[in-house]
This record gives C-alpha cells, sequence and structure tokens, in this order.
C-alpha cells in the first residue's frame, strides 16, 4: 500500500445512546440508593434440591431467624425502597405495558417507557418500535 492513498474506515450501525429519564436530583439518588441483598434461601448452598428464592426461615434453632450477624440478611422492613422511586425501572422510567401500536400514543415519552407484551408477535412488535422510535419513547425490551 502506497504513502499516498487514504484508508476510508466505515462504521457499520453506529451506537446510540440509550434516551434517558428526566428525573430531578433527589430522584436520581434515590435511585442510586434503592440497592439491597440478594435475600437467598436458608441451607440452599447446602443442598442442590432447595432452591434460592427467598423463605423466610422458621426453625425453632434457626440462627438466621435469630438474626445473628454471622448468617445471611433475612428481608425486613428496613429494606424497603423510598416510595418516590418505588416501581420505576433501574434507568429511573415508569413502565407501561403495550399490546398494540395504537396504545403508544398515550405513553409520556420524558417519564415513561414501553415494555412490548410476550404475547405480541412479530410483525405488530415490528410496528410498535417503528412508532415509538417516530415518538423518541425508549423500549426496554426491544430484543435485538
Amino acid at each position: 500500500m502506497a504513502d499516498d492513498e487514504e484508508v476510508q474506515i466505515v462504521e457499520e450501525g453506529e451506537y446510540t445512546s440509550k434516551k434517558k429519564p428526566e428525573l430531578d436530583e433527589e430522584t436520581r439518588r434515590m435511585l442510586e440508593q434503592r440497592d439491597t441483598p440478594d435475600f437467598v434461601r436458608q441451607q440452599a448452598e447446602l443442598y442442590r434440591r432447595v432452591p434460592d428464592n427467598w423463605r423466610k426461615p422458621r426453625g425453632i434453632h434457626s440462627k438466621m431467624r435469630k438474626g445473628r450477624r454471622c448468617k445471611r440478611p433475612t428481608a425486613k422492613i428496613g429494606y424497603g425502597t423510598p416510595k418516590k422511586v418505588r416501581g420505576l425501572h433501574p434507568s429511573g422510567f415508569r413502565e407501561v405495558l403495550v399490546h398494540t401500536p395504537g396504545e403508544v400514543d398515550d405513553v409520556d415519552g420524558t417519564t415513561e417507557a414501553i415494555r412490548i407484551a410476550g404475547t405480541v408477535g412479530g410483525r405488530k412488535r415490528k410496528r410498535i418500535i417503528e412508532k415509538a422510535d417516530e415518538m423518541d419513547i425508549r423500549v426496554l425490551n426491544r430484543g435485538t
């Protein structure tokens, strides 16, 4: 390759950043602080037949029920999230479930994002995504 030739780099599918919600500083701070530990069922790591999903420990000699510090945390009221950010998606948007392209019209793109229902087929899903892109609304389960 000669020195006088220029090499052009063509980028395919440039990355576009995801739309962010319009949040005040207090709400943004609350979203960051609402992280809770993973509550795992007692002795789930010992037996393969015991699943990880949370169940309250009830044994009379249970160290976990008694709240010993050497055991893992149990779910309590103190781990609750602030009311202002309860139910929000981690991105900060409020989720709206959409079944048809007509339902996209009722969504406020600044504070709400849509999640397409699982029963929606491919053709209708494509139309919903196109309409959301026109209205500048974020789709949470866009797929590929």
